[in-house]
């Protein structure tokens, strides 16, 4: 079968025409997938960040109120000095405990967080498998190289703050046990002792 020259011409302009879309498409699909890769790159940043919010705002929280009780017992010296001491010993050591808790929880979160993201990432990459082979999407992908190196972040961040975390706390109780054995220490000094009066 031959074909005339002005027919050939044409399915062979037909063809560019079809390989230029199936180009232009998978451009399209290119890029569609290199911006879902930045959007995981702002998620992961997004809920790390929360995590360190919430070590800082706790940590503050605690040293400020610690701060000032040693304020206050220094400058005010409550009539009942002991009574003071054993109660805000009582009450940093629950906040030191809530603390524990709210660490807890946070870092429960971020681990869901995690696993969310690597579900979500997967049910990405199966989404195009459709439109491209498994060697296009690993290469798109760069091997998971982004995925890979925004887990790595995720267990830094979450190590590090966690770490600085339990640092704080135990720091703080410390703190609190050095307060209560001093204040009950000067409490029993001589010079705080009433002398009994003598009977002749």
């Amino acid at each position: 079968m031959e074909l005339e020259g002005d027919v050939f011409e044409s399915l062979k302009s037909s063809y560019k025409i079809y390989e230029k879309q199936n180009v232009k498409q998978y451009i399209e699909v290119r890029n569609k997938m290199s911006d879902q890769i930045l959007d995981y790159g702002k998620r992961v940043a997004s809920f790390t960040d929360n995590f360190a919010n919430g070590f800082q705002k706790s940590a503050l929280s605690l040293v400020t109120f610690f701060s000032s009780l040693i304020v206050t017992r220094i400058l005010a010296t409550p009539k009942n000095n002991s009574d003071f001491i054993m109660y805000s010993t009582l009450i940093t050591i629950v906040f030191i405990g809530i603390t524990s808790v709210y660490m807890i929880i946070s870092r429960f979160e971020l681990n869901e967080q995690e696993i969310r993201f690597k579900k979500s990432y997967k049910d990405f990459k199966t989404r195009y498998t459709d439109l491209l082979t498994e060697e296009d999407i690993a290469r798109i992908l760069n091997n998971d190289e982004e995925h890979n190196s925004d887990l790595l972040y995720i267990k830094k961040k979450k190590k590090w703050y966690t770490t600085l975390w339990i640092i704080v706390l135990v720091l703080i109780l410390i703190a609190t046990i050095i307060y209560y054995i001093c204040g009950n220490v000067n409490q029993t000094s001589p010079e705080n002792i009433v002398p009994m009066p003598k009977f002749i």
